[in-house]
């Protein structure tokens, strides 16, 4: 009877011990996290691999990540003296609700409100500038493919040309005092505020000018 009641209390001391560890590292992990990916980031997993038999306190030392799995390195204290290393691997992740393709979208598509859809993703699985309002993305021409489901990347999204290749313009051309028009063919697709090569219609000169807000071509020096 007496040695199963010091069995029963060597497993409770045991038992408190992890507890306790375990509490110690989870506290740290969610301070790394908040103080790296902000007050949203949670721990999705957590799996400690060694650690020494007591300790009280532990002190980060290194960390790695691969996207959203982390290893990480601390120093354990007992009483204020080093008594070995805890390591430990976890999941952490940041849950919000990101714009995804609803369909393979290719190269150079306009996209429209039909060809997104919100999709609840993990932020630190991602490596991509993520949309949240349908206003980044719709009107917006794709400049890669995106597959179905995939979050779509701001970084590859741009607004349509305010001229398209082909395109009819004025050209006003300034020599000194004088100005002249003329109508030109835009070379290539090109924005306000952009230099853009245009080719007179009627004598098939190249010329180059900057594109003005009211879509025509500001040529100095002829």
């Amino acid at each position: 009877m007496k040695r199963s009641i010091g069995l029963m209390v060597v497993l409770l001391s045991i038992f408190m011990s992890c507890s306790f560890a375990n509490e110690l590292i989870k506290e740290a992990i969610e301070k790394f996290a908040r103080e790296n990916f902000g007050s949203e980031a949670t721990i999705v997993s957590l799996q400690i691999r060694s650690f020494p038999s007591s300790f009280d306190k532990i002190q980060l030392t290194s960390h790695s990540r691969s996207k959203s799995f982390f290893s990480f390195l601390f120093k354990a204290y007992q009483e204020e003296k080093f008594c070995g290393y805890v390591r430990v691997e976890c999941e952490l992740a940041i849950f919000t609700d990101v714009l995804v393709a609803n369909r393979t979208v290719r190269s150079n598509e306009v996209l429209s409100e039909n060809d997104v859809t919100f999709q609840r993703v993990n932020l630190l699985t991602l490596n991509v500038e993520h949309c949240t309002d349908l206003n980044q993305v719709v009107g917006k021409i794709a400049r890669r493919m995106f597959r179905q489901n995939e979050p779509l990347d701001a970084r590859y999204l741009a607004k349509p040309p305010d001229v398209k290749a082909g395109q009819l313009l004025i050209a006003k051309v300034s020599i000194g005092s004088v100005f002249a028009t003329a109508q030109v063919r835009a070379m290539r697709d090109a924005y306000v505020g952009e230099k853009i090569s245009v080719r007179n219609v009627s004598s098939g000169v190249l010329i180059e000018g900057l594109l003005q807000e009211d879509l025509t071509v500001l040529v100095i020096g002829g």
